[in-house]
């Protein structure tokens, strides 16, 4: 996976699709704990919503989920958002 800055686009199938449009930081791959050894993906909305209470909410999905709802934009912020 690229390193950088990537837009949703796609719903997870789960919620309303919130977060479609917005730009995401990519920050890393982890493994899951248990035996299947996925991938998963964590990273950061590049937002502050209110009822975050003002903090970084690290968030985490399956890699396979996030290179299917995920786009890459590039390694830092577009000039237009």
């Amino acid at each position: 996976m690229k390193f950088g800055v990537y837009r949703k686009i796609q719903a997870s199938g789960r919620g309303k699709g919130t977060g479609i449009g917005k730009l995401y930081q990519f920050l890393l791959l982890a493994r899951d704990h248990d035996d299947k050894k996925e991938e998963i993906v964590v990273y950061i909305p590049l937002r502050i919503e209110p009822e975050w209470a003002g903090t970084l909410r690290p968030c985490f999905i399956p890699r396979s989920d996030f290179e299917r709802m995920f786009e890459y934009v590039d390694e830092g912020l577009p000039e237009k958002l």
